[in-house]
């Protein structure tokens, strides 16, 4: 549930592409399986616009620039294939977007306005995380479990996640894509 426009709460606010099922929950468990609990309350997704706090009171503004944005983008391919890290830089490891990157940096490049656009941690690189914060044996069982790993899907749309109290993500909405 939103607080009201008028509070001076803080909302945290995640926007993604949701790998379909039942590719999403053999990739979840695949993240739990390496040992990563993340998985247990993040479904596998490509990020789009990572997590990011705003006064709840802009909420309204944020939701319609999202969905303005979502009308003027067409359905687009995704192909993920094959593993990468972001090792030594960070203890990730993700399967790899081979197609629908331009569209995904778009996507993100336009949503990241106003109070969406806040100053990231690491460049925007999309991909699906699969093993992250773990050792490096976990991390390289991950990779190589994985490496062969191929999927093909049209996006229409994304979610848009709102981080609760109780440190769950949780889908707020679903935007469809225009033409």
């Amino acid at each position: 549930m939103l607080p009201s426009d008028s509070s001076d709460e803080l909302l945290s606010v995640g926007v993604t592409i949701d790998i379909p099922e039942p590719y999403g929950s053999e990739l979840r468990g695949r993240r739990l399986q390496f040992g990563d609990a993340r998985a247990e309350t993040i479904p596998a997704h490509i990020t789009i616009i990572p997590p990011c706090t705003i006064p709840a009171g802009s909420w309204p503004g944020v939701r319609e620039h999202i969905v303005e944005v979502a009308d003027q983008t067409s359905p687009f391919t995704v192909e993920l294939r094959g593993t990468g890290t972001f090792r030594p830089v960070s203890p990730v490891v993700f399967v790899a977007v081979a197609n629908g990157i331009a569209h995904c940096q778009s996507l993100s490049a336009q949503l990241r306005q106003g109070v969406l656009d806040q100053e990231l941690a690491f460049p925007y690189h999309p991909h699906v995380t699969i093993a992250q914060e773990l050792d490096d044996e976990r991390l390289d069982i991950a990779y190589d479990a994985l490496a062969d790993f191929e999927l093909s899907f049209m996006v229409h749309g994304f979610g848009v996640y709102l981080h609760g109290p109780d440190g769950e993500w949780r889908l707020q909405d679903r935007v469809p894509f225009g033409p």
